[in-house]
């Protein structure tokens, strides 16, 4: 019975990740929301609109319904001065892969960026080049 429950458990995660992995595969279709309505966080997500777009990975779709996964990106903004920065708003993101069922199947570390000389003084563009490069990494074959 336990060799049973063993084999039953190991074949649920196999089936999880190849879920997980068909729905992300080449030319699907992704729905990106982003949860803040800030300016500089609706800058920010159009930014990995077109990241994504130009990646051309998935396609990315304006339409949920015809979406195969949604990411959703929460992106929080805070200014003032840093050790790292000179002023200006900085940045955190944090996104996630859902599928249709409302579920989360991948979710990303939380990358945070100050303007500086490194990043052009654009924080935003930073995060969202930090969360492409995870992309690209775990999804790209």
């Amino acid at each position: 019975m336990k060799k049973i429950m063993i084999i039953f458990m190991l074949l649920s995660v196999q089936i999880g990740f190849s879920q997980q992995a068909t729905l992300t595969q080449k030319g699907r279709k992704v729905f990106v929301v982003g949860v803040s309505k800030s300016e500089g966080a609706v800058k920010t997500v159009d930014r990995l609109i077109d990241e994504l777009k130009d990646w051309s990975y998935w396609e990315v779709t304006a339409d949920k319904a015809e979406a195969d996964f949604v990411l959703q990106v929460d992106v929080t903004a805070s200014k003032g001065i840093t050790a790292t920065s000179w002023g200006g708003t900085s940045y955190a993101l944090v996104a996630q892969l859902i599928d249709k069922e409302d579920q989360v199947f991948w979710e990303s570390p939380q990358f945070r960026a100050s303007p500086n000389g490194t990043n052009g003084f654009n924080a935003g563009n930073a995060v969202v080049k930090k969360l492409m490069r995870i992309l690209r990494k775990n999804y790209t074959p």
